[in-house]
């Protein structure tokens, strides 16, 4: 596995929109998950997946510039559910 052709879950999750850009330049990306391989992704140039991922990348990076806080990476969403619903509606 070539070190320059894989990126950490984590990384990921930080920068989705770089993450995207970079498969669709053409490269095959492995993304790893606790030191193994989780999956590897490539770029087909099928028309109709070159739109759905653009799509993907705007709605993507809409939602990262209107985040409001950051996500704790070391809680699970079961964990950030409950807390926000905690918030929401006035449990301790």
């Amino acid at each position: 596995m070539n070190k320059d052709n894989t990126i950490s879950l984590q990384e990921v999750r930080r920068n989705p929109l770089g993450f995207f850009n970079q498969i669709n330049k053409g490269k095959k990306i492995t993304v790893i998950y606790h030191s193994k391989p989780l999956v590897t992704v490539t770029n087909t140039d099928s028309q109709s997946q070159t739109k759905s991922l653009k799509k993907m990348l705007e709605y993507t990076d809409r939602a990262h510039r209107s985040a409001k806080t950051a996500i704790d990476s070391n809680k699970s969403y079961k964990e950030i559910y409950y807390e926000d619903m905690a918030k929401k509606y006035g449990i301790s």
